[in-house]
């Protein structure tokens, strides 16, 4: 009697998104609910953010207090801190668009775990210089500018398949873990003067290297079909300017972010240390303090954004909040008690937190697939890059007339593009798309 010949059974051949996944150093692990993949996403992006906190702390005193460098100095070294991620992250977003993220982005946190342990080794061994700290920056910048747009892509994907789509509370919700990362890392970074640099560098790589953990537990996320294979540097970057800058709802946001960064973040990023040690004679405590004010208040903002329906006049929220800024900086002039700067940084923060959030789900909202990671990427370089070029003026402007004085001139700027971007572009006017709308609709 012929037997009949038995056919394979359709489950034994899988696809990645399946049910069986590659994992943290190639292991395969049975597929987890796609309700889980938020919770990796934001364990990944609490750990990877608290590193950035102690960094955050860490790299100004080392250069301020440990190495006693002049203001100029530090808002030089404050420039490569973000020069890099900056400029890198437009190839970034390209090399993001065309991997499988997961991978990717696994790798990437991998590698970064790296520079903290060689400066940790050097400084136990009595190592520390001015040029060394510069390289050891410059390693951690070009990192993330390909770690900041893989992740920001990841998060389209995640909140596609976790939350409905909602991108304004997926987008809120990752600031205000960001955020409120980075604020205990600051206050983990803040005892550096106590307990020394090197046993934080070893927090921060061990956080670091936790992060690409949490990312192999995601699901694959291969590139889309109509991203194209064949890899053109050039051209990726071109594209994603391009996006940005074509977008008729983007592109104001851009041109208020960016020249805002110019006025703004040179003044958090080295004002406020030198604030704090020429003027109020602090350590590593206050400057901890400060920024956890700072995010903080971007923190508690944006998880507040996530509760809350969403906004529909998001570029009236953004150039409200914008307004902050300039208030925070003429206050700082009449050289409050320390409290009080570390109160105006916290409401400076909570503004903070509407402005990012609403500027960045705009660009989310309006990224097609094939390019979002570039265009995320464009949209970085146009709202932070206006930071190294804020540090170094702001550095040079603050050794000329002191910090308390330093702080008039971008808050009388910041009034004049605020009322040039009221009048000659529709920022005032931008409005969240209505829920069935297309991304270019």
């Amino acid at each position: 009697m012929a037997t009949k010949r038995r056919e394979p059974e359709a489950s034994v051949v899988r696809s990645p998104n399946q049910n069986y996944r590659e994992g943290f150093g190639g292991m395969t692990t049975p597929a987890r609910d796609h309700r889980t993949d938020h919770r990796w996403y934001m364990a990944g992006l609490w750990s990877y953010f608290l590193a950035g906190g102690i960094q955050g702390v860490l790299f100004p005193w080392i250069i301020a207090y440990v190495l006693h460098e002049s203001p100029d100095r530090v808002g030089i070294a404050q420039m490569f801190s973000m020069l890099p991620m900056l400029l890198l992250g437009l190839f970034g977003g390209a090399a993001a668009d065309r991997a499988e993220l997961r991978k990717h982005l696994m790798r990437l946190q991998a590698i970064a775990m790296l520079p903290p342990l060689a400066l940790a080794l050097l400084i136990y061994n009595g190592i520390l210089f001015y040029e060394l700290m510069i390289l050891y920056v410059l390693a951690l910048s070009s990192l993330g500018g390909y770690i900041m747009p893989a992740r920001d892509s990841m998060l389209s994907r995640v909140a596609t398949q976790s939350m409905g789509g909602n991108i304004q509370r997926a987008v809120a919700l990752a600031m205000s873990g960001q955020f409120l990362g980075q604020v205990v890392g600051y206050a983990l970074g803040s005892p550096a003067e106590y307990i020394g640099a090197w046993p934080l560098l070893i927090l921060q790589s061990s956080l670091l290297g936790f992060a690409a953990f949490t990312t192999s537990r995601l699901e694959p996320a291969p590139p889309s079909p109509r991203a194209e294979k064949r890899r053109q540097p050039i051209k990726d970057v071109k594209e994603g300017l391009a996006a940005v800058w074509h977008d008729e709802r983007i592109r104001p946001v851009l041109l208020l972010m960016f020249f805002s960064g110019i006025l703004f973040m040179g003044v958090f990023m080295v004002l406020f240390p030198i604030l704090i040690r020429d003027v109020y004679h602090g350590s590593s405590q206050e400057i901890g303090f400060v920024f956890m004010s700072f995010f903080g208040g971007i923190g508690i903002s944006s998880f507040v954004l996530s509760r809350l329906k969403p906004i529909r006049r998001q570029g009236r929220a953004i150039m409200l909040a914008m307004c902050t800024g300039a208030v925070v900086m003429v206050f700082i002039h009449f050289e409050p008690p320390i409290w009080g700067v570390f109160l105006l940084a916290h409401c400076w923060g909570l503004a903070a937190g509407v402005s990012m959030s609403q500027s960045r789900a705009i660009v989310q909202e309006r990224a097609s697939d094939a390019l979002r990671a570039r265009m995320l990427a464009g949209f970085n370089l146009g709202t932070m890059g206006g930071g190294p070029i804020g540090s170094v003026l702001i550095g040079f402007l603050i050794a000329g007339v002191g910090p308390l004085d330093a702080v008039l001139l971008p808050s009388a700027l910041m009034l004049v593009l605020w009322v040039a971007i009221f009048l000659f572009t529709p920022l005032w006017r931008i409005e969240a798309p209505k829920p069935n709308q297309s991304a270019h609709g």
